[in-house]
């Protein structure tokens, strides 16, 4: 079997076992009825002002705190990394160190863009029967971004006026691009630390980046400015936050994309260095 094959096996077995792990089957359900209750609102005006909702909603669907509420899914999602259990001593046995941790990064990857590819279908199933396809926002968008006050109460999806000079195609690309980048940060980031320290640090840290999230919209842009968000990875899940609607105070997408990408690579190579020298313990007893 080819390095590149043991890889794709590791990877493989971690996929598997969401079939008997009821921690994923919890999450993508509470994905599933947090949507449909954050939209809820959304639906019912949209019935009773007699006009569709177009599908483009996610650009605008995560800004804070649905942004906090998805990075935490991510954290649950990735919680246990480096993912052993009582078989990866046999595994690692066939398939060596470094092929077995590099198929956890790849697994990380491939599970980012399930769940991404998930919670953006989800945000226009729990729309229906009142979504409206159409290439362009739609007109209930426009009049929920430029007027938010049209809206009773009960609609908690708040429009960001500033993305309305984007395409919506081109706005939901990249909002998905961003929340998947996230994704995999924050997944990358746990094993990181958690390799590094051990096991439940990477969460502890993957906190510290949600908590500073919460800090720089609420406190910390008092403080400090706008420029705050140059150092709020999280934040820029939401596209609002990443300079797409104001070049002038956020990171640019470019700044944001890079610096993610940057991290999340240092960090794979840096995890695959230590597993691959560290002694490990793993569920199963070899270390």
């Amino acid at each position: 079997m080819t390095n590149a094959k043991m890889v794709l096996f590791c990877t493989q077995i971690n996929m598997k076992k969401w079939l008997v792990n009821p921690r994923i089957y919890t999450i993508f359900v509470l994905v599933f009825v947090f949507l449909l209750y954050h939209s809820y609102g959304l639906s019912t005006f949209s019935d009773e002002v007699g006009h569709g909702v177009s599908p483009w909603v996610f650009p605008h669907l995560i800004t804070p705190p649905v942004l906090q509420v998805f990075a935490f899914f991510m954290v649950l999602l990735f919680c246990d990394a480096p993912f052993n259990d009582r078989h990866t001593p046999f595994v690692l046995i066939r398939t060596g160190r470094r092929n077995w941790i590099i198929g956890q990064i790849l697994y990380i990857v491939f599970a980012s863009a399930i769940f991404t590819i998930f919670t953006f279908i989800t945000s226009i199933i729990v729309l229906i029967p009142n979504i409206q396809f159409s290439i362009d926002w739609g007109i209930l968008i426009k009049s929920l971004a430029s007027d938010p006050s049209i809206a009773p109460t009960t609609v908690t999806v708040f429009f960001n006026p500033g993305l309305l000079s984007t395409a919506p195609i081109t706005a939901t690309i990249g909002s998905i691009f961003h929340f998947f980048t996230v994704a995999v940060f924050i997944g990358v980031v746990i094993l990181f630390f958690n390799l590094l320290f051990k096991q439940m640090m990477g969460v502890v840290v993957a906190g510290v980046f949600i908590a500073l999230s919460f800090f720089v919209l609420y406190i910390g842009n008092i403080i400090f400015g706008f420029k705050i968000y140059y150092f709020s990875p999280v934040s820029w899940m939401s596209i609002s936050y990443s300079g797409w609607s104001d070049s002038g105070s956020f990171p640019s997408p470019i700044y944001a994309i890079s610096v993610l990408l940057l991290s999340i690579i240092m960090m794979s190579i840096v995890s695959v260095l230590i597993f691959c020298q560290k002694d490990m313990e793993l569920k199963g007893g070899m270390s």
